[in-house]
């Protein structure tokens, strides 16, 4: 079952956690700030493996979406065709990077439901 809270709560730790793990350990940081996130989503939803997986996943699919729409809207508004264009390209290869970063917060997901080890609350 998705819980859109903890996608959500994700979605917006893993901006803040990916970003300031990444200043603080420049290599590895910021896939440490995104299983961190994942991990608060696992948490969060509890259940088993499976439940986590998913709504990490969600979080960190949800932060591609909403970082290319905003990428098409400036790059439209500010060079019009051109920059549409162009942030059509930049959007597809953030899209694929952001596979990457699906599977490491559905990892966090799973070590977090893992950790809470208790039945998800239907309701």
């Amino acid at each position: 079952m998705i819980n859109w809270g903890a996608v959500i709560l994700g979605f917006i730790l893993s901006i803040i956690l990916g970003g300031i793990f990444a200043v603080i350990v420049p290599i590895w940081g910021g896939i440490l700030g995104l299983l961190l996130a994942g991990m608060a989503v696992g948490y969060m939803v509890g259940g088993d493996a499976m439940n986590g997986a998913t709504n990490g996943a969600l979080a960190g699919i949800f932060g591609a979406i909403v970082l290319s729409l905003l990428l098409l809207i400036a790059g439209t508004l500010i060079l019009g065709i051109i920059g549409f264009a162009a942030a059509s390209i930049t959007s597809l290869f953030i899209l694929a990077g952001f596979v990457g970063v699906m599977i490491i917060m559905a990892v966090g997901g799973i070590i977090g439901a893992l950790i809470k080890d208790e039945p998800e609350v239907v309701g």
